[in-house]
Parts: structure tokens; sequence; C-alpha cells
């Protein structure tokens, strides 16, 4: 049986800077690790990661598109879990001594203007995961590697452009919202009131357009804008739906995460594990559509 998987993509740039020193590092070409990789065996380029594993395990380059095609993995001996069928009882997975669980996560590295996209995957390696991983391949005294994230720049001006607004999901976190004192102003006052009775600590509300046209109202929305931008403390999500013409694309803006990002969609079956190569074309294709506003808004520039 077929589903889809939403995935996302974050940008980041590369960056060498000293261990221990405030410093803001510099752009580093990250292919001359990736040659140094390349010449190693999976073993040798597999490294401790606390008390689990990590390893860049596949790459490629495409000559095409001068960019690189990479699959890290996450690997564990411990966590195991058990395998089941429909009519019978769940039996241990028994694993040999070099073999391991793996969560994987796949980016695309363009050489040219040194950003890599990245997809996020909890189960596995984050940002900071592979640049651990990435200082521990740089194998430097001195020196780590860290991935700086593309931060939305424009995001005022995407808002301005925005013809109509169609959905927009705001997540709460009512226990420490019950612990601050919110303006009386603030929308989020009628917020509490309302669930303080129910005794949770987290709370999503929807309110979309549905499959009407039209649009929100857009001052309603610029006051919840200001409302989350003062609130961040408790706001643990917020996510604004948007068309920018009557018959294009609805798009979507995290008014939360400031990280560039877009997403993906795949068709997937059940049993199946992503194809990377699959995969990273999908993540090549969404980055090379936004590359011109990602450039802009890279923090650091080239010397």
């Amino acid at each position: 049986m077929a589903y889809t998987r939403k995935i996302r993509i974050e940008y980041y740039q590369v960056v060498k800077q000293r261990k221990s020193e405030n410093d803001n590092g510099e752009l580093y070409e990250l292919e001359k690790l990736l040659v140094k990789a390349e010449n190693m065996t999976l073993e040798e380029r597999t490294y401790e990661y606390y008390q689990e594993e990590a390893r860049l395990d596949k790459m490629k380059h495409s000559s095409h598109s001068d960019c690189y095609y990479l699959n890290f993995v996450r690997l564990r001996q411990t966590k195991i879990p058990v395998r089941a069928k429909k009519n019978s009882e769940a039996t241990p997975i028994e694993l040999t001594t070099d073999e391991y669980i793996g969560e994987d996560v796949s980016a695309v590295y363009d050489k040219k203007n040194m950003i890599l996209a990245l997809q996020r995957n909890r189960d596995s390696l984050s940002s900071t995961g592979i640049a651990y991983y990435l200082s521990n391949l740089l194998g430097s005294e001195k020196y780590e590697i860290e991935l700086i994230p593309v931060s939305i720049k424009d995001i005022e001006q995407r808002l301005k452009k925005a013809k109509g607004h169609r959905k927009i999901v705001l997540k709460f976190a009512t226990d420490k919202l019950q612990k601050k004192v919110i303006p009386r102003e603030s929308s989020f006052n009628k917020l509490l009131n309302f669930t303080k009775p129910f005794e949770g600590n987290n709370v999503t509300i929807t309110i979309s357009m549905g499959r009407n046209k039209g649009s929100m109202d857009s001052e309603v929305i610029a006051n919840t804008i200001s409302d989350i931008s003062n609130t961040t403390d408790f706001v643990s999500g917020a996510e604004l739906f948007v068309k920018y013409t009557e018959d294009g694309p609805t798009e979507l803006i995290d008014l939360f995460s400031m990280k560039y990002h877009n997403f993906i969609t795949m068709k997937m079956e059940k049993r199946e594990s992503i194809d990377y190569i699959k995969l990273c074309d999908e993540i090549r294709g969404v980055y090379q559509k936004y590359r011109t506003d990602i450039i802009k808004c890279l923090s650091i520039k080239r010397r």
C-alpha cells in the first residue's frame, strides 16, 4: 500500500572554525573532506557518535550539476526492535557483531556556492550530529566543522507580498503559558482561559479556509504574528499558508523557525526504504528552484 511522506529540507553553510574560541570561522570547501572520505574504507570513515556510531555511507558526484549526493547513517547496536507477523508472536532481531540498526539522512552539497541542502530526520543525525561527524573526519586538533543555518531574511516582505492567507497552524506549550503574565490585549489570553480547565500541556490550533476561496482577515493575521513574536517562549510552532497569486499554489511560511527550508513529498510503499539517489534528486530539484533566493540569504560570504 502506497503512502506519501513529507520531508523537510534545510540549508546550511559549511564553516571551519577554531575550537574553544570565539571564532566565527570561515567558509570551508567540503569537497576536500569528501575526497578524503572517498579514499577510505567504510570502516575507516566510521566514528563514534556518543554511545553509537556514524558514517558517511554513500556519496556520488554529479558533474552535470556540480553537486555531491551524500548519505549519512547513524548506527546502533542498542534498543533493537522486534520482528512481528500478523499471526505469530514477535521475535527478537539478533545482530551479529558487525551488524547495526541504521537510520539514514541524505544531503546535496553545491560545490560552487558551498551550500549543504540537508534532509531533516529526527531519528538519524541532526545538523549538529553531521557537523560532529565532519569534525572527526577533518581530524584536526585546532579546528572543527560547524553547519551554519541559512536564515530567512525576507520573511516580512514575503508576508507583505501575500495576496491571501489560507491557513494558520499554532502550537502552544500551555504549561509555560500559565506561568507567564500575558498582556491583556493579547489574543492568547482567551486561549489560556479556554484551555486551562483541560490541564493539558500542549495545544494545537488549525484555522483554515478549507475548500472555499478567499482569505482570512489580514489584520487579525498581522496581530497574531505580533503576538507570536512577543511570546516565543511558549509558542512551540507557527505556520502560515499563503497565496501570492489567486491561481498560484499555496506556500508555507514557518513563523517560528527562521531557518530557510522547503518541503518535498515522496510516494512510498510500505516496507520500502527511500533510495538516497531518488531522494537527492528531489532535494536538488527544490534547491535549484529556490537557489537564487537562498544565496541572497547567506550570512557568510566568500573571502
